[in-house]
């Protein structure tokens, strides 16, 4: 699921795509892109927590084609990069164009009416430059909430050399103290500059493995796991898990076994 430049939520489901109508706590509600040209009402419902599809789409009486459906993706990832990487307009093109054959990409704008596209999207949005440096006194106010204006940010302990920052919605946190069974893991690639690590907590929730916790650590030793444990349980006291699963990384085994001693 991607953003159109619109940034209307989209969703592209059996060669057809649909932007979001609206949402419940429990389901969003998706329309046919092509409900005001072809006057299609196709609609499917998805899960909120999951995004898996619950409920499949009415009949079409729209057309598509593979094509216009490959552009249309292919547009969909330049908006996404161009507000969610840092990567420069050349290098968004260049990554995009991959997925495309040499005849899709023949239908597209010229190269540099697409970079033009990107810079546009990232002045429109105001988008805000990655830190360099880890001692940064504050967070934009539009990086703390969910774009449904929901607290996202829950703790900065500030500058320092063991900085952390964590994020989770209302709703994982309250995914993460009502459910049993966990899996974390740190991922490098993705990571700031100044960060080591994002460190993700999963939990097994009716049957799907969810995020429900994200982390920037700038080390992987046992004092800051100790630390990121201490931090989660002051904004999610009845985080209680029964299992948890992760890699053979014992500093971390160690801060968990100490902080849940019944964890299996």
């Amino acid at each position: 699921m991607n953003g159109t430049t619109k940034q209307k939520p989209c969703l592209n489901f059996n060669g057809y795509s649909y932007i979001k109508d609206r949402s419940t706590n429990k389901k969003t509600y998706w329309r046919c892109v092509n409900y005001l040209r072809d006057r299609c009402h196709s609609r499917l419902h998805t899960c909120i927590i999951t995004n898996d599809v619950i409920k499949p789409p009415t009949k079409h009486t729209c057309t598509t084609d593979g094509s216009s459906l490959e552009v249309r993706k292919f547009n969909e990832e330049i908006a996404h990069r161009a507000r969610n990487t840092q990567e420069i307009p050349g290098v968004i093109v260049t990554n995009c164009y991959k997925a495309l054959s040499d005849q899709r990409i023949a239908r597209l704008p010229i190269r540099d009416n697409i970079k033009r596209r990107i810079r546009m999207v990232r002045q429109n949005k105001n988008i805000v430059n990655a830190p360099n440096d880890p001692n940064f006194t504050s967070i934009p106010t539009s990086l703390t909430k969910t774009v449904r204006d929901d607290m996202f940010l829950r703790c900065d302990t500030g500058p320092g050399d063991d900085r952390i920052l964590i994020f989770a919605s209302t709703e994982q946190l309250d995914i993460l103290q009502s459910t049993d069974d966990f899996l974390v893991d740190g991922t490098f690639k993705v990571a700031t500059e100044i960060f080591y690590q994002v460190y993700i907590v999963h939990a097994v929730y009716r049957g799907n493995v969810v995020p429900v916790l994200y982390a920037l650590l700038r080390r992987k030793n046992a004092a800051t796991y100790h630390n990121l444990v201490h931090q989660i349980l002051r904004f999610a006291p009845n985080w209680n898990p029964v299992s948890i699963m992760l890699d053979f990384e014992q500093a971390c085994i160690g801060v968990f076994d100490a902080s849940f001693p019944n964890v299996l």
